[in-house]
């Protein structure tokens, strides 16, 4: 028999970089004050203010999420049409040790993104679901080792200044908070901007936000 190959389609994207920047102590000051201004959520706390990019202090950092969400697109989505990524809905998150943040997806939201401006990279990780796991009812077998097919979970190490972007579909979560530093993560949700679809096929949908 001739040697086998194995094709990956249909795959999730999730984009990593880092945005190559240095939080200034006026940023990271901000960033700090708001722990006084959270509420509970399942797990740790996150902002009152769900539209913490549009605060004056980070605006800078806002400016590189843009470019970012330009980068995604070009390269993974590739529009056809004239179409913008832009930022909605963004807040703080705070995981203190011993915290976590509950298994969840973003909806209304095209890509979410987290940029970590507070972390321990030899603990803190981001764990992705495998949806084929869960919209299947497949039989279960114990494997001895684990890959990107036959895992119900994976997960990446995260780092200060690292920036993570996947489709808001993604089931995602936080475990257990080890390490004594309080984890310190600035999500975001995106929607498209421009026109989807074609006028002469009568699928076109023009999407304009006002608000930017």
């Amino acid at each position: 028999m001739k040697e086998s190959s194995i094709q990956n389609i249909f795959p999730t994207p999730v984009y990593m970089t880092n945005i190559d920047k240095e939080f200034t102590k006026k940023e990271l000051d901000f960033v700090y004050s708001q722990k006084k201004h959270t509420v509970n959520n399942d797990g740790n706390t996150s902002t009152i203010d769900n539209y913490i990019l549009n605060r004056k202090e980070l605006k800078n950092i806002k400016k590189l999420i843009n470019i970012a969400c330009q980068d995604y697109l070009d390269k993974i989505i590739c529009p056809s049409n004239d179409l913008q990524l832009y930022v909605t809905q963004s807040w703080l998150n705070f995981t203190e040790p011993n915290q976590f943040h509950h298994r969840h997806e973003h909806p209304n939201s095209v890509i979410s993104g987290v940029l970590y401006l507070d972390t321990d990279k030899n603990n803190d990780t981001i764990k992705f679901f495998n949806p084929i796991k869960y919209q299947q009812l497949l039989p279960e077998v114990n494997s001895d080792k684990y890959n990107f097919y036959n895992s119900s979970s994976w997960w990446f190490p995260v780092e200060i200044g690292q920036l993570i972007m996947f489709p808001s579909s993604t089931t995602h979560q936080v475990d257990n908070k080890k390490g004594s530093n309080t984890r310190i993560s600035l999500a975001f949700n995106t929607f498209y901007k421009g026109s989807l679809g074609v006028n002469r096929e009568l699928t076109e949908l023009k999407l304009w936000n006002f608000l930017i």
